[in-house]
């Protein structure tokens, strides 16, 4: 039986609007849980370059087979962090926050950070002339610009793996009031309007490599918009998805798609819409329907048998924000090693767990630095 400190409070009627009044703050186990396994997602995901590059035959994405499941199902672990960051919103601050505070604490704690860390990394891609912005008018380039460079650079957070989320994030938090109004809305209406969102996600596509955030503020919201529902209704939904059948049919369900993904369609990434792509869907987006399914079948398997790895989860959780801020600057500096200071065994699965440890344990430690010299101040550096 789950634990009912799980999820603690009372489950309102599916035909009533949202309470106007939030109940109180409560820890919530599977959500810390959960927030921990998508940083093990994201950083495993960013880091199959590190792993497979040197012996590109050890690829298994670039051949079909049984292994490609592991990396369908590892991929687009971002839209586990939009879900939590859309349960937490409606947990911790609609209606204990105004929004003016909640921006200014957004900033203070995600945006600066972002500018510390992301600024002298775009610098040194402006400076080593890796990347540049050409603007023409009527068929003419102007000159080059460092400050429209730059712009560029942290408008898409285009100078690291992993930081193109920032910017997109920061839009969702500006949308807040949309937010707000769509909580208060009757049930009815917020679920049409997730449907809606949803039909725009699987239209739109992620952009290109990411850089456009307004498309992935499009392609992303409807994941936070479940996470505040699912917050909503968690009581109701956990109490369903916890039995053992449900379980196991959420866990196979999600197996099955990723097989899809792996053997069928034979794409174990997200699709992308870039310039010249047109207006029609690109194809059947599954890496979106397969995480929808995950996020259910985790966070009732995370509250049976979470509890098991509380230690290492919760430690994880805590420091997961600073982790997903140094990872990439990590990637960044063992991707640029010579060959023989990357060794590779040959084995897929092993050198992907071994460098994706490697790098979690390195951001890890480049974090607690941080706040070992910083003190409290570290969450206006690394953001933890």
């Amino acid at each position: 039986m789950m634990d009912t400190r799980l999820a603690v409070g009372t489950a309102p009627g599916l035909s009533s609007a949202a309470p106007a009044q939030p109940a109180a703050r409560e820890h919530i186990a599977y959500i810390a849980y959960f927030r921990a396994v998508a940083i093990l997602m994201i950083v495993t995901g960013h880091t199959y370059a590190l792993a497979w590059t040197h012996g590109i035959s050890e690829d298994p994405t670039k051949s079909v087979s049984l292994f490609n499941i592991l990396p369908a199902l590892i991929n687009g672990g971002t839209s586990i962090f939009v879900f939590i960051s859309g349960f937490l919103y409606r947990q911790v601050f609609y209606g204990r926050v105004g929004y003016g505070e909640f921006m200014r604490k957004k900033a203070l704690t995600v945006g600066l950070p972002y500018l510390i860390v992301a600024t002298p990394l775009a610098l040194l891609e402006i400076m080593s002339g890796t990347f540049t912005v050409t603007m023409v008018k009527e068929g003419v380039p102007y000159r080059e610009n460092y400050f429209i460079d730059y712009i560029a650079l942290i408008a898409t957070g285009r100078m690291v793996t992993a930081f193109w989320y920032i910017p997109c994030a920061m839009l969702l938090f500006l949308a807040s009031p949309l937010f707000d109004r769509f909580i208060r809305l009757p049930a009815k209406w917020r679920f049409a309007v997730l449907a809606v969102s949803i039909g725009l996600a699987l239209w739109v596509h992620r952009p290109l490599d990411n850089l456009n955030p307004l498309q992935s503020l499009v392609y992303f919201t409807n994941l936070y918009l479940f996470g505040i529902i699912f917050c909503e209704y968690r009581v109701l939904i956990m109490r369903m998805i916890t039995r053992n059948p449900t379980l196991v049919l959420l866990l196979a369900a999600m197996v099955f798609v990723a097989a899809v993904q792996a053997l069928v369609l034979q794409n174990v990434e997200n699709i992308e819409r870039g310039a010249g792509d047109g207006w029609l869907p690109l194809g059947p987006d599954l890496m979106l329907v397969q995480k929808y399914v995950m996020i259910l079948a985790l966070c009732a398997f995370l509250a049976r048998f979470g509890h098991v790895a509380h230690a290492p989860l919760e430690f994880l959780a805590k420091y997961s924000f600073g982790i997903f801020f140094a990872h990439g600057v990590v990637l960044a500096m063992l991707n640029r090693l010579p060959v023989w200071m990357t060794p590779h065994l040959g084995s897929p699965l092993f050198d992907l767990v071994f460098y994706s440890a490697a790098v979690i344990a390195i951001s890890l430690l480049m974090v607690l630095a941080v706040k070992a010299v910083t003190g409290r101040y570290s969450r206006y550096i690394i953001g933890c």
